[in-house]
């Protein structure tokens, strides 16, 4: 998500946003400041937010982000349990 809001570390974020697609597989951070493993995630950003998103979009307008599986493990686990490479979540809720 900091492709969206910057370099701010806030997990408030969890009603702006709505998964469209989870990609596989988990892979580790190279980052120096960042430790763990993640995921990406295909996302919509609302209008409202849409200017401060960092881009660039998929085609589709979607836009990938990491998801750090150890902050969402419990809603991630079924899809790195599965071992499929992608999955297409729109209407999941």
């Amino acid at each position: 998500m900091s492709r969206v809001r910057g370099r701010r570390q806030n997990n408030s974020y969890g009603g702006w946003f709505t998964a469209v697609r989870l990609i596989g597989p988990e892979r580790q951070s190279h980052d120096k400041n960042a430790r763990g493993h993640f995921i990406y995630a295909d996302v919509l950003v609302p209008d409202h937010v849409r200017e401060f998103a960092l881009g660039p979009f998929q085609p589709d307008g979607t836009l990938r982000v990491q998801v750090w599986t150890a902050s969402h493990l419990k809603t991630l686990r079924p899809f790195l349990a599965s071992g499929d490479i992608e999955w297409d979540v729109r209407g999941a809720e």
